[in-house]
């Protein structure tokens, strides 16, 4: 337990660091969030509720402003999650090395994602309340949040094969236009394809789009999330197993 408990605070030391993530979830977030309000048409759009297989009607600013918080805490969250696994990957490597207990920093990186995404879930969620009050809050927060972990879990998965920042930061956004973009239903033609189902936010958008404009209380939606999470998890650890192994011959883990 204790060297958990000093992973995790390193692991968290690590992520408080990051001056550049800082700054753009103080700036960033916000900024998304208030454009999508103040730009977006305020009229109704009809909308299909794919997971609910019903129609609605909601302003188009409110569907806007939920597409761009989960784009928004996606590529923070995943780009903070790549720059500190980049950050600490020598660290851990020379720690596996000299005997510390493997088990101790994957739990401490599992921690660190799960803070990491739900404090900047629990903030955008915050900025949207400020210009709207979506039905089940609640249900909300967990929608971005899983949004959040799906994109934290990417980051850890690209640090252990991208060379360095940039191509990570590059790969984190091309992924988050090529999921998020055809699911908006204000912008996108596509917002009905059959492939829809396969993105990765698929079930954050379609719970987040319940939670704001519905009293329906699903989380199959989520179920989508939760396996892209746990492939992307499953891949990273196993490649962090893989080498920190290759540095520790003949150590137990």
């Amino acid at each position: 337990m204790t060297a958990y408990r000093t992973a995790t605070g390193y692991g968290l030391l690590a992520l408080a660091k990051n001056r550049l993530a800082l700054v753009l979830l103080a700036v960033f977030v916000p900024l998304w969030i208030t454009i999508a309000k103040t730009v977006a048409t305020p009229d109704l759009f009809p909308f299909r509720l794919r997971a609910a297989g019903q129609v609605l009607q909601a302003g188009g600013d409110k569907i806007t402003m939920i597409s761009g918080s989960l784009n928004a805490v996606s590529l923070l969250v995943g780009f903070w999650m790549f720059s500190a696994a980049r950050r600490t990957g020598a660290f851990d490597r020379r720690l596996a090395a000299a005997g510390y207990p493997r088990r101790a920093l994957l739990a401490a990186k599992l921690t660190a994602l799960l803070v990491t995404a739900t404090l900047v879930s629990v903030y955008a969620v915050a900025w949207m309340l400020l210009y709207w009050t979506p039905r089940q809050t609640g249900l909300l927060v967990l929608a971005v949040l899983a949004a959040s972990l799906i994109y934290g879990a990417m980051g850890l998965f690209l640090s252990l094969f991208l060379p360095g920042e940039v191509e990570g930061m590059v790969a984190i956004i091309m992924t988050s236009i090529i999921d998020l973009a055809p699911q908006n239903p204000v912008a996108a033609t596509t917002a009905d394809s059959p492939l829809l189902p396969l993105l990765p936010s698929y079930g954050s958008l379609q719970t987040a789009l319940q939670a704001g404009f519905t009293h329906r209380f699903a989380l199959a939606p989520l179920a989508n999330s939760l396996a892209w999470l746990a492939v992307l998890s499953a891949v990273a650890l196993a490649a962090f197993l893989r080498r920190t192994r290759v540095q520790n011959l003949g150590q137990r883990t």
